[in-house]
């Protein structure tokens, strides 16, 4: 085990830079509010980062809005990009979740501004929603928006080589689902540097599930988790302290297995955060979440 994988493991509250000093944590007002939630989504959560987060027009960043990947009214995505130019530079991609039918990447801003503020280029998508558009839409898309930012990356000072993926919840399951499915990426493989796994769920999810289906055989043979056994995608799962336990446990089995594999990932169980206030924090003092997640893009060959 390495050093920071053992500190991701043990110190869920630290996060550590490139030199190893811990950077700044959970605002203790803050993480007494969201200790008195419990583990549960709480909407309410929001207001207590939302006035932390930048606020648009955002200070060295061009950001260009909804550029189509495909022929769907939501395949839409955003690119933000350093208004200096420069070299070319990692890109994340994020992919918001909500429960796989509804969301929207405009809430999720401070992910990618916070991604160009550490030398990246940042991309966050919509995608198809279920019922609509049920398995395997959100998964096709990513791949669609993918296969975008490889192609079109570069103008923008990208580097397609250098994609990592990132997603939240529902968006997670988008990623993990990519990850773990050849037959759902293109010709040359998954076409990323690395993924980052944020509370999703990989193992069989319950039947019936709006997004998976209602028969609990097809369901469960959709699980993620075959797949990411397999993959020699680096990868990063990450848990919120105080996620709903079926997040938890699901992630805690992922990286186990992971381990008995001879694979560990990079984990982090992040100390007096909850479901939301994990991806909330990005982009403000608060670094236990960004602090690991930007110790594993640069790490990450």
């Amino acid at each position: 085990m390495t050093g920071y994988r053992l500190a991701a493991v043990m110190f869920g509250l630290l996060a550590f830079s490139s030199a190893g000093a811990a950077l700044g944590q959970v605002p203790p007002d803050i993480a007494a509010k969201i200790r008195a939630a419990g583990p549960k989504i709480d909407l309410s959560i929001m207001q207590l980062y939302t006035p932390l987060q930048p606020k648009e027009p955002y200070a060295g960043v061009a950001v260009v809005r909804d550029v189509v990947y495909g022929a769907d009214p939501l395949q839409k995505l955003d690119v933000f990009s350093p208004t200096a130019g420069g070299r070319a530079r990692p890109v994340l991609l994020f992919v918001h979740g909500g429960g796989f039918t509804r969301g929207d990447k405009r809430q999720t801003d401070n992910m990618l501004v916070w991604g160009v503020d550490h030398g990246m280029v940042g991309i966050d998508i919509d995608y198809r929603l279920a019922p609509k558009d049920p398995w395997p839409a959100g998964a096709q898309d990513l791949a669609s928006a993918i296969a975008w930012t490889k192609a079109n990356i570069a103008r923008y000072g990208g580097d397609p080589n250098r994609i990592f993926l990132w997603g939240h919840s529902a968006g997670a399951n988008h990623v993990a689902d990519y990850v773990a499915h050849p037959e759902l990426q293109g010709p040359g493989g998954p076409g990323v540097a690395g993924a980052i796994l944020m509370s999703g769920i990989y193992d069989p999810m319950p039947a019936p599930n709006t997004y998976y289906g209602a028969d609990p055989a097809t369901v469960a043979g959709l699980a993620s988790k075959p797949g990411l056994l397999r993959t020699h995608v680096p990868l990063m799962v990450i848990n919120a302290e105080l996620d709903p336990a079926m997040m938890v446990s699901s992630g805690k089995a992922l990286d186990d297995d992971l381990c008995k594999a001879g694979r560990c990932p990079t984990f982090l169980l992040a100390k007096d955060h909850d479901h939301l206030s994990e991806g909330l924090a990005v982009g403000t003092a608060d670094v236990s979440v960004s602090g690991p997640v930007l110790e594993f893009i640069q790490t990450t060959p």
